[in-house]
């Protein structure tokens, strides 16, 4: 019985050190929330961005990132994922997923981000959220669509899907579902560490 023990443990410890040779492989500031690619081994990297309509540090992004998405294009296969802070009205996320619908994705949350921080208006008011969508010529479908079934759940899984990727700040950026790097040292940093991240998970050439 005790060979099996040790056997067990020696096995688990040999798991770990692979785990750990395979989280090695990139280098950079990041933490591992699954098994890390191989280096140089993707065709195109899944870049989940998570963000909230009312953090400065999103809006910041959205101009710092651009470079980032510029340069890999069509390689990067980008998922935004709003989520809501604590006491936060959903009603501006319901839009973003009504906008989205109807190939409106990043319109609308341009426009979520500028009524926010360029015009200083509070979109956590559902009265505000429905201005925004007869704005942006959404106002029937938002009207109909807002309560809806498939809308609910989406809201729902974009905070489930935080809540399994231990996201609690934003912006977070999760790359293949694996690799969550956290905007620390400052945003060009933050920007930085995301390009030689991405640079070495995709395959060279």
């Amino acid at each position: 019985m005790a060979m099996t023990v040790r056997t067990i443990f020696g096995s688990a410890c040999l798991l770990g050190f692979l785990a750990l040779q395979a989280g090695a492989q990139i280098e950079g500031a990041y933490e591992s929330i699954g098994p890390i690619p191989g280096k140089h081994s993707l065709d195109t990297v899944v870049y989940e961005e998570y963000i909230n309509f009312t953090c400065s540090h999103c809006n910041n992004f959205r101009a710092a990132a651009l470079p980032i998405k510029e340069k890999f294009r069509d390689r990067l296969r980008i998922v935004y994922i709003p989520i809501l802070f604590r006491g936060q009205n959903d009603a501006a996320m319901r839009l973003f997923y009504i906008a989205q619908q109807q190939g409106l994705e990043e319109q609308m949350m341009n426009a979520l981000f500028d009524a926010t921080f360029r015009y200083g208006v509070n979109i956590n008011d559902p009265a505000v959220v429905s201005y925004l969508a007869r704005s942006a010529g959404l106002g029937e479908a938002y009207a109909s669509e807002a309560g809806a079934d498939w809308v609910t759940q989406k809201v729902e899984a974009a905070m489930a899907k935080a809540r399994e990727a231990g996201v609690t700040a934003t912006p977070t950026v999760v790359l293949q579902g694996t690799v969550r790097v956290l905007p620390r040292g400052g945003m060009q940093a933050f920007v930085d560490n995301l390009d030689r991240l991405i640079t070495q998970l995709l395959k060279e050439g």
